[in-house]
């Protein structure tokens, strides 16, 4: 197995998930298999009856079965507050969910597969996020890996990850494009590799919303379109057939990629809806994705356009296209890129492994930490038995950020302190602000994101209050503002008066519900004993104990809570047994079959009382 180093790199996917590790006798990052032994995770959770979770291709299963307890794409949520409100994940009528705390799930997962392998436990993380996303966003992502027991050593862009991978790999100074078409997101990046070591990025441009799921929706709709005209009826609100349509769409889609053949799109009659029969050819099915290919190249064109504003960079200093991202391989990218851009197309490295491998480099030059950091006040310890990161580990990377930081001025105007594409870590000083109207007593400054002129018309990230002034002619009261962004670019802000010398600190508003100590270690102690909030509360009740009298704690519902907190204390043969009776009594309730209910509860009862003896 050989020894391996204790950071990993983690690219957490919107659809699939990956993790890599450095291996000392190999001299290289490794991907690590999942507990199917395959290279990538379904970034895919499921919550049963019971609350139990499940993660991965288990729960990517259950989408045609019970698609209400289903979540994907949560990455798509990570971070998100429109109006003002956090979004959370609605799920089989519970409470609400915080993203981060479903992301946590998959995190964990990998965490685990990667312990498997390592054979020591694991505190710490590079984890990759979209070249695209806000500050919010990858300071969700830095949550959802607290929650997990994760230290989030750092936050890597994915293009910039997979730039390293390459650069790794030639060792060559060149300037890579990369075109990261994944599974919710695309990003793309221009990247300049000075040496295996020292990476600059140049420009970038991205669509948080445009991914393979998307493609896979194409297929979707095209189907459902042949259904109402052969059956003259819409079937798009059937749940289980869209969870269905939604699999089987996603297998077509990859046969048609590795194969150049016509495929069948087959599913059986059930009770609810007829059986499903039609065959997409290439042709058809390059016309449905083609308008997102578009969508692409306009992203690349903006790319293209920061690196000559900001380093008068042109495409003729590029010197190929990286591929990146499970939708890269649809033949019509590599098609029409070489048409409209005349490059080399590299996609030798499997373009769904080679962003992990990227993250896998970088957590080579971390040293591992002894523990989990959960409180907000605790500092990593480092385990002072590993070896000390060698000066040739650290790899310089000049990142940038994605979206222009700025404030909101009088009529509506945007005033940009960080700039798009500006290196990261920066910090940006600057004063002349001052009081507009006479006596004016109290400033409200907005802090923005974007890139419209209008400050109305970017992302408000949050505001700073200022009262209590003394009423003086207009520009009397004079003001600092203060920008930075840390190497991850997660944000913190200040504003100094200067009559006064009062300083006062920019949070930002992450919507309601955003996510305090309190809440992470609490979410962090459900996502280790597998559990959700309220799952017991929420869970059905049983068919032996429904009804008005039923006013006690469920015993059902007793010896389903006690077996699952016990679960982490057992051996693997005794945890299999506990999961293998948990899950045929989920199976019973959803059949709603009181026979197999009464026999499963049995079963669980058995083995929860063989368990209590270890």
């Amino acid at each position: 197995m050989g020894s391996w180093h204790k950071v990993i790199g983690i690219d957490l996917g919107t659809t699939f998930s990956a993790v890599a590790a450095y291996n000392f006798d190999r001299q290289e990052v490794r991907i690590i298999p999942n507990r199917q032994n395959e290279p990538t995770t379904p970034s895919v959770v499921y919550v049963s009856s019971v609350g139990q979770v499940s993660v991965g291709r288990a729960a990517k299963e259950k989408m045609g079965r019970d698609p209400g307890g289903v979540i994907i794409e949560v990455k798509r949520k990570m971070g998100d507050a429109p109006g003002g409100t956090k979004a959370m994940v609605q799920l089989n009528g519970r409470d609400p969910l915080d993203p981060e705390f479903i992301s946590a799930h998959i995190l964990k997962e990998l965490k685990a597969c990667a312990e498997k392998v390592i054979g020591e436990p694991v505190h710490d993380a590079v984890i990759t996020v979209p070249a695209y996303f806000k500050e919010s966003q990858k300071n969700a992502t830095q949550e959802a890996a607290r929650i997990a027991k994760l230290n989030p050593v750092l936050i890597i862009n994915e293009p910039t990850a997979a730039a390293v991978t390459y650069a790794i790999d030639s060792g060559e100074k060149q300037t890579f494009l990369v075109y990261d078409f994944g599974g919710g997101t695309f990003d793309v990046s221009i990247v300049r590799a000075n040496s295996e070591r020292s990476f600059d990025v140049l420009g970038t441009g991205g669509d948080a919303r445009l991914g393979g799921g998307d493609v896979d929706q194409r297929i979707v709709d095209w189907a459902l379109a042949k259904m109402r005209q052969q059956h003259g009826k819409d079937f798009s609100s059937d749940a289980k057939l869209m969870g269905r349509l939604r699999l089987e769409a996603e297998r077509v889609k990859i046969n048609l990629c590795n194969e150049g053949a016509g495929q069948d799109l087959a599913l059986d009659a059930t009770a609810d809806s007829p059986e499903v029969s039609y065959r997409l050819e290439p042709a058809e099915f390059e016309a449905l994705v083609q308008p997102l290919v578009e969508r692409t190249l306009k992203e690349v064109d903006v790319a293209l356009a920061s690196a000559n504003r900001q380093h008068g960079l042109t495409l003729d200093d590029v010197e190929a296209f990286i591929l990146v991202g499970g939708s890269s391989k649809i033949p019509l990218v590599s098609k029409v890129l070489r048409d409209r851009f005349h490059k080399p197309i590299k996609s030798d490295v499997n373009p769904d492994e080679v962003v992990a491998i990227g993250a896998g480099w970088m957590a080579k030059k971390f040293t591992p930490s002894l523990g989990p950091v959960l409180t907000d006040n605790a500092q990593r310890q480092l385990d002072p038995a590993a070896p000390a990161p060698r000066p040739a580990d650290h790899r310089d990377i000049k990142d940038v950020v994605s979206h222009t930081l700025g404030v909101g001025l009088k009529d509506d105007v945007f005033d940009p302190l960080i700039p798009k594409d500006s290196v990261i870590p920066d910090r940006v000083t600057r004063d002349g602000y001052t009081t507009a109207e006479d006596n004016q007593t109290t400033i409200y400054v907005p802090v923005c994101q974007g890139e419209n002129t209008r400050a109305s018309l970017n992302t408000k990230l949050g505001e700073v209050v200022i009262s209590g002034l003394t009423p003086e002619p207009k520009g009397t009261h004079r003001f600092t503002i203060t920008f930075g962004l840390d190497a991850n670019g997660i944000f913190s802000g200040e504003i100094k008066h200067h009559q006064t010398g009062a300083t006062k600190e920019i949070k930002l508003d992450r919507g309601q519900g955003q996510m305090t100590e309190k809440r992470r270690l609490h979410l962090s102690q459900l996502v280790s004993d597998n559990r959700i909030p309220g799952a017991a509360a929420s869970a059905p009740a049983s068919a032996s104990t429904a009804g008005p009298a039923a006013t006690s704690r469920d015993p059902l519902e007793e010896l389903v809570r006690r077996a699952t907190e016990l679960l982490d204390r057992l051996p693997p043969g005794q945890q299999q047994e506990i999961r293998t009776a948990l899950g045929q009594l989920d199976s019973a309730r959803a059949h709603h079959n009181a026979g197999e209910i009464a026999a499963a509860f049995s079963h669980l009862t058995m083995a929860f009382l063989r368990s209590e003896r270890v």
